[in-house]
């Protein structure tokens, strides 16, 4: 693969690191309805527990701003409560990384027009275009995902360059695509 065209049947080969695993689980990506629940209840919790003590902090604010304390403890709970999530994101992140399968073998993927086949010494998996929910493409990785949750990771490494990763990633959104005849 040389050109920007990529010809079908298509075979790669690479090894999945825990490098690859990492690249997947730092995507950013949006609350589901129970995240959001959770991060509401942690800037609630916070400030309930800044509402129960306010009396013993009023102390802490200088006599210029008494008269803001409770903007200021709002602001001060949702600091709180942000920071509390973000680090419960930033463990849940690490851990689902530590906890991560990798393939006893090398992973082959054959791409056709109907689509991928998957080999890794697990028992194979075809996955039809249509199954694709989406594709991400980054500088180093191209992520197939099935759910918000599972993907076929794709590195850079399986490519000769990053402009044949990035035909591989137009390919894979056009075909994606194509199969829900939505384009």
């Amino acid at each position: 693969m040389t050109d920007l065209t990529i010809k079908l049947p298509l075979r790669l080969t690479f090894r999945l690191t825990r490098d690859d695993i990492a690249a997947y689980e730092r995507l950013p990506r949006e609350l589901t309805r129970s995240g959001a629940l959770a991060f509401f209840a942690t800037i609630f919790a916070c400030g309930m527990a800044l509402a129960v003590f306010g009396e013993q902090l009023e102390g802490l604010v200088p006599e210029t701003l008494a008269g803001y304390s409770h903007i200021i403890f709002s602001v001060v709970a949702g600091a709180i409560g942000f920071a509390v999530f973000s680090l419960a994101l930033t463990l849940l992140s690490h851990w689902r990384i530590a906890r991560a399968e990798y393939p006893p073998e090398d992973t082959e993927i054959e791409i056709s027009e109907d689509n991928l086949k998957i080999r890794d010494g697990r028992p194979a998996r075809i996955l039809e275009w249509k199954s694709i929910a989406r594709v991400i493409d980054t500088p180093a990785h191209v992520f197939l995902c099935v759910t918000p949750r599972n993907a076929v990771i794709v590195p850079l490494r399986a490519f000769q360059s990053v402009a044949d990763m990035r035909a591989f990633a137009d390919l894979s959104e056009a075909l994606s695509l194509g199969a829900d005849g939505d384009a």
